[in-house]
């Protein structure tokens, strides 16, 4: 076992029981096909155990730059056949860090032992806490990151009273945009990385396109410089 990573271990394993004693719920002694449980007998397990999570997650966490430091929780279904899906944000932290935690869960898509009820097989809903300010959970990011005017309390502000529930739809999600910061800090080639449904998809789309003028190109080797940005819009 690697020990410099179990203080960071301990954390997780903490905050896994924390989750899971929130979510728990009276099971039923019959499996139901069409449900997705949040408390099951046998809960689903990363492949490897505690230890492989960690390991993963400190291979596929992208360090991000000044980013503040803190936790990123996600919620998502671990289906019969170990896939990963319906991933959700519940406490989100900044843009970048909320992006770089669902990219990782995505990155665990069969990497899973299902959970169990009755001796079958069951979807799951397994939620999942991030800490970031750690290094020993991020790797280093070569490239400049952009920045925000105002930090990340503005980036903040700015969601807080734009985002709103659109009446066409009633789904909910995270989708994501990706764009460029140009080097004057204009935006351009907008592109959807994460799909919700069409009318989440145009309102993430017409948000980010709001928020062109409010960024500050990175900096790399003392020149400006053009960089691609993903920013996700959570419904």
């Amino acid at each position: 076992m690697n020990y410099k990573l179990l203080p960071a271990l301990l954390l997780l394993t903490v905050g896994l029981l924390m989750a899971h004693a929130a979510n728990a719920q009276q099971t039923n002694s019959h499996t139901d096909s069409t449900k997705v449980y949040k408390y099951v007998e046998h809960m689903p397990q990363f492949q490897g155990g505690m230890t492989a999570m960690m390991e993963f997650l400190s291979a596929n966490i992208t360090r991000t730059g000044s980013q503040p430091p803190g936790m990123v929780i996600l919620s998502f279904v671990v289906d019969k056949d170990g896939s990963v899906g319906d991933i959700h944000i519940i406490k989100s932290l900044a843009p970048a860090q909320d992006v770089a935690s669902i990219n990782a869960v995505e990155a665990m898509n069969g990497r899973w032992t299902p959970g169990m009820q009755d001796g079958k097989k069951v979807p799951v809903r397994f939620t999942l806490p991030i800490k970031f300010g750690d290094a020993r959970f991020e790797k280093s990011n070569p490239e400049a990151m952009p920045e925000y005017k105002g930090g990340v309390k503005a980036f903040k502000a700015f969601m807080k009273e734009h985002v709103k529930q659109p009446k066409r739809t009633a789904k909910h999600g995270t989708v994501v945009v990706s764009f460029l910061i140009n080097e004057d800090g204009s935006l351009s080639d907008y592109k959807l990385v994460k799909s919700v449904d069409n009318v989440l998809d145009e309102e993430a789309l017409r948000l980010a396109k709001l928020t062109e003028g409010n960024w500050l190109a990175p900096v790399q080797d003392n020149q400006k410089v053009k960089v691609r940005y993903n920013m996700p819009v959570i419904f």
